[in-house]
């Protein structure tokens, strides 16, 4: 037998011994060619995804402690008198800045992302019960808001 390779029958060099290393090179780098670019395509599962979640969750714990502070209020709120309060808000949340705003007549406190997305909280009525009325645009990044409720 010669230094050059494996001889099969009749004295020929196998097929197989000269073309897998290449072959086997082709398809690993094809795989992993596939598995970066399908990294790439499911970066929303895998990245903005949980996210939008967390940045979700604290735009609802923002506005159910809006609500609950403005509900206590308006319970407590004597006759023809008004009530001031301060509240902190966060300065941004998720890295996103965003818009607040209360309204006597709508009832609810609406959160605006700047990135696109609206949250409402409602008041369940009370406003309407108790005659109750705020009015209020608060943007994100200022740290405290003063809140006045008036009962007629």
């Amino acid at each position: 037998m010669s230094g050059r390779g494996r001889r099969g029958v009749g004295g020929r060099i196998s097929e197989c011994e000269g073309v897998s290393v290449p072959i086997a090179f082709i398809l690993f780098a094809s795989s992993a060619l596939i598995f970066i670019a399908s990294l790439h395509l499911y970066k929303d599962a895998f990245v903005d995804f949980p996210s939008d979640v967390a940045i979700q969750q604290q735009f609802n714990d923002l506005g159910n402690a809006l609500s609950t502070e403005l509900a206590s209020a308006i319970l407590i709120l004597p006759h023809k008198a008004s009530v001031e309060f301060e509240e902190t808000l966060p300065q941004e949340i998720g890295l996103h800045q965003y818009r607040i705003h209360m309204d006597a007549s709508s009832d609810q406190i609406q959160i605006y992302s700047f990135k696109g997305i609206v949250f409402n909280y409602t008041l369940s009525g009370m406003s309407a019960e108790t005659n109750a009325s705020v009015s209020l645009t608060a943007y994100g990044g200022v740290s405290k808001v003063r809140m006045r409720l008036r009962r007629g």
